[in-house]
């Protein structure tokens, strides 16, 4: 081709990504027909019912006061002075003294996935995780030289599949030197599913027998908790932490935190990479590495972001006003998931195990084409692997009633047709 010189690695397949072309369609089509009648289930952004951005007010007004110094000034490569505390006491309520604890700021969630896939498994190495997951998992390991590899996420009892991830576990270590397994709980998306204590548990105990019987390899558990804060209370959505303790020495504890979803500033790319680390030197060579990495990349994350973070956290009052806020904004979306599920029951649309969360999940045979007769409808879903994903974050109570029914119509059309294809 003349005039392109891309290197060969980087000349792929490019297919525009399916949730944001959706939502471009769904906002021209609202734009022409009036917002009522659309419904864009498309997007992972809290929308109110007039289809506003929803913001936490008090990070709002802080973001409006913010001095310019800390608005367009660099800040440190790993995070600014008080950035590892702070993301600490957000995620655990306060600082933990059974891990030597690391945060390394990252743009987004996405920023802390891109560092532990690089980092934690080598070139041509598969990443383990769910079979529904959020799609840019994928793009991420192969923009990288990975791939991904994935287990069945439920079973015929509709828990999470400890059996499948036992076996999946087994056969990438008899193939792989690393093992990286990321997990997305709480309030997974794309199904709002949450692993309860019990499973996690068990998770743990599985791969510390896959720790013993390969003494010689290395194993990465990664907890993606991007929607940690949208998952029921403070303290039942922290439950799956008190699983991991006696962690084996070949084995490390990654969470991926995620400013864009707690604290309701998706643009402004914010997150963290945290190591739970077992000793201080393990903590400390992470701390390193992952610097090294941010600096190779994007330099240093967002200092006005991280600087919210840290004063919201390392005040109690502000820290008390946030979370009030933010239990707002999350009983508001979790009403319009549960609304979703009872319209579902009714319809007898089969749905994925909802508990919280920004998204549902619908398994589905042709989502594509299911997905395509909605638009036609004016009702705009991400079609997915193993199904559609609709978003009653984006969406009212109302439509999130009103969907199903149309949903479970489409899958049927879309089947009635693929039948008489043959």
């Amino acid at each position: 081709m003349d005039y392109v010189t891309l290197a060969s690695h980087a000349i792929r397949q490019y297919a525009p990504d399916q949730i944001f072309t959706a939502s471009q369609r769904a906002k021209a089509d609202a734009a022409a027909l009036g917002e009522d009648a659309v419904i864009n289930a498309t997007l992972g952004e809290c929308l109110d019912d007039d289809g506003k951005l929803m913001v936490l007010p008090t990070v709002e007004r802080m973001i409006r006061q913010m001095p310019v110094e800390d608005i367009c000034s660099y800040a440190p490569i790993a995070g600014i002075k008080g950035f590892n505390e702070a993301v600490q006491i957000s995620l655990f309520g306060k600082c933990l003294d059974r891990f030597y604890v690391e945060s390394v700021a990252t743009p987004g969630g996405c920023g802390a996935l891109r560092h532990a896939i690089w980092n934690f498994l080598n070139f041509g190495d598969a990443l383990l995780t769910t079979n529904w997951i959020w799609g840019p998992y994928k793009n991420i390991c192969e923009e990288h030289g990975r791939r991904m590899v994935t287990f069945d996420m439920f079973n015929r009892e509709n828990t999470f599949n400890l059996e499948d991830m036992d076996r999946a576990i087994g056969e990438i270590l008899a193939v792989q030197e690393q093992l990286l397994m990321i997990l997305n709980t709480p309030a997974n998306n794309p199904t709002g599913y949450s692993m309860t204590k019990q499973e996690m548990e068990q998770t743990v105990a599985i791969l510390k027998k896959h720790a013993a019987a390969n003494p010689d390899k290395n194993l990465t558990f990664c907890l993606d908790v991007s929607y940690i804060d949208f998952a029921g209370s403070f303290e039942e959505s922290r439950e799956i932490f008190d699983a991991i303790f006696d962690m084996p020495a070949n084995t490390m504890t990654l969470l991926i935190f995620s400013m864009s979803k707690s604290y309701t500033m998706c643009g402004m790319r914010c997150g963290a990479l945290v190591c739970l680390g077992s000793t201080a030197e393990s903590a400390a060579v992470f701390k390193q590495a992952m610097s090294y990495s941010s600096r190779s990349t994007w330099s240093n994350a967002i200092h006005m972001a991280q600087k919210i973070l840290v004063d919201i956290n390392l005040n109690p009052e502000i820290r008390e006003r946030v979370n009030q806020e933010r239990a707002v904004f999350r009983n508001t979306i979790t009403n319009r998931g549960q609304t979703f599920c009872a319209a579902a029951k009714e319809a007898s649309l089969e749905i994925c195990p909802y508990q919280y969360g920004y998204f549902v999940a619908i398994p589905c045979k042709n989502p594509v084409e299911t997905a395509r007769i909605l638009m036609d409808q004016h009702i705009y879903v991400v079609p997915q692997a193993q199904g559609l994903r609709f978003s009653p974050c984006t969406v009212t109570t109302e439509k999130c009633r009103k969907a199903p029914a149309f949903i479970k119509a489409a899958m049927e059309r879309t089947d009635t047709m693929r039948r008489r294809a043959r």
